[in-house]
């Protein structure tokens, strides 16, 4: 990990970060990257590189969770969302490093390691596997998932932790080679430059759906249906959740154990309608729950609306 990532590991951003950074691999483990999709930056043009390939699409286009949008997920940060926040504060920081004699300062790429849902509602998995090509391929195993980008050079010069946090080892840092130091140094300018993008009133009513589903009589019939079917091909699985018992220790690559079973999984929600029917009981849940938190929703998204405008004026102000 780079210094500059470990340094934020504690702070707001990391879930953003981790979000991000990262170099793109292909299903088969090809890079991803097309330099003709590349923003680059430049010693003129502060900021990192965002890639756009194998982004997550809005909604699935295959597999049995095709088509389907859970009403949450209209008040959901997306990954593009996502990555622009962080363009906007890798440029407002790489701005800010420059000015204190990091000439070379650079951030990891971006939107290099995409993840596979496009929002915290996670469809493509939320339910568990649901697309029987990847069943085939790769068991349970994520097909695509990236490795963290080489941080760039400067990073690990001498003073920069200092400017970057405006800190030495528990010391607060107030200026640098003679020259002020903004509160919290570079990041702190950056978070009050920019900010950060908030979903957790969202996530725990998500969350909250999401558990609330699993009651219902209707998930439990179609889940225990599910569970007979399994029994039917061998396999002793009360829930899906129940296979990772069955699988054991996931190993680098998928086992012929692991297809099988994982095939098995996928056709028996075919044959039992289970993701379907899941995902029905829970839309009414969270229609209900959006009823109860509209105001905490509403104004959860106008937030967010506010630091995507921010975003968008700093990164075209500094790019």
């Amino acid at each position: 990990m780079s210094m500059r990532r470990s340094l934020q590991a504690s702070a707001a951003t990391l879930c953003l970060s981790a979000l991000v950074a990262g170099c793109g691999q292909s299903v088969d483990g090809s890079s991803t990257i097309d330099t003709k999709n590349v923003s680059a930056a430049s010693p003129e043009s502060p900021g990192p590189r965002v890639l756009h390939e194998k982004w997550p699409e809005k909604v699935p286009s295959r597999g049995l969770a095709k088509g389907l949008a859970l009403p949450l997920e209209a008040f959901m940060t997306s990954y593009a969302d996502e990555i622009a926040v962080q363009e906007a504060r890798d440029v407002a920081e790489t701005a800010c490093m420059r000015r204190y004699g990091f000439t070379d300062w650079r951030t990891e790429d971006l939107g290099v390691a995409p993840p596979v849902s496009d929002n915290a509602s996670n469809m493509p998995r939320r339910y568990g596997l649901s697309i029987l090509a990847e069943a085939k391929e790769y068991g349970y195993h994520v097909p695509s998932t990236g490795t963290e980008s080489t941080p760039p050079p400067e990073q690990e010069a001498a003073g920069a932790a200092t400017v970057l946090q405006g800190v030495d080892g528990s010391q607060k840092v107030m200026s640098f080679k003679g020259s002020a130091l903004p509160e919290g140094g570079c990041t702190g300018e950056v978070n009050r430059k920019v900010g950060t993008l908030d979903s957790h009133v969202v996530e725990e009513l998500s969350s909250e759906s999401f558990l609330q589903s699993q009651q219902e009589p209707a998930v439990k019939t179609a889940m225990a249906a599910w569970s007979g079917c399994m029994k039917d091909r061998g396999y002793d699985a009360p829930t899906v959740w129940d296979t990772d018992e069955l699988v054991g220790v996931q190993s680098q690559t998928p086992t012929d154990k692991e297809i099988a079973i994982a095939v098995a999984d996928v056709e028996c929600k075919q044959e039992t309608d289970l993701i379907k029917i899941w995902f029905d009981q829970e839309s009414a849940i969270q229609r209900q729950l959006i009823k109860k938190n509209q105001a905490s929703l509403s104004g959860a998204q106008q937030k967010a609306d506010k630091t995507l405008d921010v975003a968008s004026g700093v990164t075209a102000s500094l790019r």
